[in-house]
């Protein structure tokens, strides 16, 4: 048998992962039991609802879901009534999405349990931990956008150079 490899295993963005998908899994069972829908279609739903008119676009970078998966989900709750697509009022080449007054509702009823699950799940840590906590997220999330491009240009250089030293 082989020795265990002595590594870093306590990186970060694996411990967020972790604890992100443990509790968006438990939340998302209650969510679906108490309002009928996931945390994920409820994600969606608050965005639109904190921002009427946003775009697909929009929408996508700001709630961090997979393009397709996030497309299946908007095209679900239109079907069930709680979204509503209009055309651009900038850009008519845009859809705009906003809540319908069941999304509203829907959202409205949502939030008092997710307070109620959130206090749950962060009841290991102080008020003042968890307020840490949430400015630290807050910065990471801020300062990725603003290196977004930077990286992106650093990828794709680093892509070229790596691919023209593998032939």
């Amino acid at each position: 048998m082989r020795k265990p490899l002595r590594i870093k295993d306590d990186y970060l963005n694996v411990l967020l992962d972790v604890a992100s998908e443990r509790t968006r899994q438990r939340g998302s069972r209650v969510y679906e039991i108490k309002i009928g829908l996931s945390l994920r279609e409820l994600r969606l739903l608050r965005t639109i609802g904190m921002h009427p008119g946003i775009t697909m676009g929009q929408l996508v970078r700001s709630v961090g879901i997979e393009k397709t998966l996030a497309s299946k989900r908007v095209n679900t709750l239109v079907r069930r009534g709680l979204i509503a697509r209009e055309i651009g009022t900038v850009d008519a080449r845009q859809i705009e999405l906003c809540l319908t007054d069941d999304g509203e509702r829907t959202v409205l009823a949502a939030e008092p349990l997710g307070k109620k699950l959130e206090r749950g799940f962060l009841n290991c840590l102080s008020a003042a931990e968890v307020d840490t906590l949430r400015t630290l997220l807050k910065k990471m999330i801020d300062a990725e956008a603003a290196s977004r491009d930077r990286f992106d240009a650093w990828l794709a250089e680093y892509a070229a150079r790596e691919s023209g030293l593998n032939r």
